[in-house]
């Protein structure tokens, strides 16, 4: 029932003086009081079914993310461990015997489940931090010179920095009423966290407290890993999981799918599954820094695209699987496959500061870049406080983000299954993930790739891996991927057996 119906039931604002009237006014209010009961019926079934709809939505979105994944079982670890020295095997596993160690292995492997994920905790502080230092939409202060600081000063220093705190003074201003900025947001969620309330003046106070403290512990992390003595491959692996990425690990897959299938190795219309594992979200990245933008998730279509214009992509029935244990990204790659399905596209924006001189094979794939998977749109204009930047923006066509489908699985101890030879993949791609775990984890992984991929199939990865007699995938070659004078990569090609 409409509410002008409604209305029309309530007809007078005064009761007549007569007694008829009066029997009149009564039955007009008992006609009223069935009406408002018929209206409260209609309006708590329609919030039921929608409650329902909505719930089954999620319900099925969850199921979806997590169906079909097993753990890692002992099988495959104890080859591992038989062939690792002990100190490169984890304490609660060192000096169990191998009977011991099969009895415990379920467990320990949900433990350590348990604890990788709670890493991302502190990868979500560092994306907020980063967007504290680089971001331009709260605040009208000058971007912060992270590099400069990090090299140079001392954490206490940096955070005493004038700039750093009417920095902090702004954005906690800015959490405080978000609005429908998503960062803010973001960012408001993952300060509450510590038991902050944004309505009070004490909670504001304590807010800037837990900016300055994570401020300092980053820094002194980095710190940390940069006087690391452990093998480079392994820098990270005490680091919180971040999500953040950008444009440059897609330029390195792209160029190492153009000497990959220069070499034979891939061979044209050959990709018809593709896996990327840990595809990330452009929040605020650590090079450029930018904010003024949604947040978005470039891989899965830039490794796309790049499959396309290689001309290596199947075809038909291609598809492309993600596969992240961050809700946060699981989620907005699921979200946007739910617009595309009602035929919205997908916008990504790609910025590029004119100041860093990039090398001239890193511009040409900037220009280019979304070009068989989409088409050329107006940008996102950056704000003045953002200073000169170049961006150029893509609409991805609805069709080409259904082919994307997000998975919950954290593939150090967690691969596909069921997974028919049919469903095996052709490439595999993880890049700037493998480095946050320490050589068993790693090995674990490339184990549950192996399982993952199909005969002569693909690894690209920007991570050295060891190789281990009991896993067949074994390095066939290397990319190197040149972004400025001082800045590059390398992308590993591995192949299973």
């Amino acid at each position: 029932m409409s509410r002008t119906n409604r209305g029309s039931c309530s007809w007078g604002s005064g009761r007549p003086s007569s007694r008829e009237g009066d029997e009149d006014g009564v039955n007009h209010e008992g006609r009223e009081e069935h009406e408002v009961k018929k209206f409260v019926f209609f309006a708590a079934f329609v919030a039921f079914v929608a409650f329902v709809v909505s719930w089954f939505s999620w319900s099925w979105l969850v199921a979806a993310q997590t169906e079909g994944r097993i753990n890692i079982p002992y099988s495959d670890a104890k080859p591992i461990l038989d062939a690792l020295r002990p100190e490169l095997i984890p304490d609660a596993l060192r000096s169990l015997t191998p009977m011991q160690r099969e009895a415990s292995w379920p467990a320990w492997v949900s433990t350590r489940d348990t604890e990788i994920r709670e890493r991302l905790a502190a990868g979500d502080e560092d994306s907020v931090i980063t967007f504290l230092l680089f971001g331009v939409t709260f605040t009208s202060q000058p971007r912060y010179s992270f590099a400069t600081a990090v090299a140079t000063r001392e954490p206490d220093a940096v955070v005493a920095d004038p700039v750093v705190q009417a920095r902090i003074k702004d954005l906690v201003a800015a959490v405080a009423s978000p609005g429908a900025n998503e960062r803010l947001q973001f960012a408001r969620r993952v300060i509450e966290r510590h038991g902050i309330d944004f309505t009070t003046d004490m909670g504001r106070q304590g807010a800037r407290e837990v900016l300055r403290a994570a401020l300092t512990r980053m820094l002194a992390d980095y710190d940390a890993y940069f006087r690391d003595s452990a093998l480079g491959a392994t820098l990270f692996r005490n680091r919180g999981l971040s999500s953040d990425t950008s444009i440059y690990a897609a330029f390195a897959i792209d160029a190492a799918l153009k000497d990959a299938a220069a070499m034979g190795v891939l061979k044209q219309g050959s990709v018809r599954r593709v896996a990327v594992i840990g595809p990330g979200l452009d929040f605020t990245d650590k090079q450029e820094g930018y904010d003024f933008y949604p947040v978005q998730t470039i891989q899965p279509f830039a490794v796309t695209d790049s499959l396309r214009a290689r001309n290596l992509a199947a075809p038909r029935d291609f598809q492309l699987m993600t596969y992240d244990l961050n809700p946060r990204v699981n989620d907005h790659i699921a979200a946007a496959r739910q617009r595309a399905a009602r035929g919205a596209g997908y916008t990504i924006q790609l910025p590029r500061d004119p100041a860093q001189q990039w090398e001239r094979d890193l511009l040409g794939y900037w220009t280019r870049v979304g070009g068989k998977i989409g088409a050329t749109v107006p940008p996102v204009a950056p704000p003045p406080a953002a200073g000169r930047v170049d961006v150029r923006a893509v609409r991805i066509r609805p069709d080409v983000v259904q082919m994307i489908t997000p998975r919950d699985l954290d593939i150090i101890l967690q691969r596909p299954e069921p997974l028919p030879d049919s469903d095996r993949f052709d490439l595999v791609i993880a890049t700037n993930i493998l480095i946050y775990y320490d050589v068993f984890e790693q090995s674990l992984a490339l184990a549950n790739i192996a399982r993952m991929l199909h005969s002569e199939g693909v690894l690209l990865t920007n991570n050295p891996l060891f190789e281990l007699p009991a896993i067949p995938v074994h390095q066939i070659g290397e990319t190197k991927a040149i972004y400025t004078d001082g800045g590059s990569d390398w992308i590993a090609w591995y192949q299973r057996e």
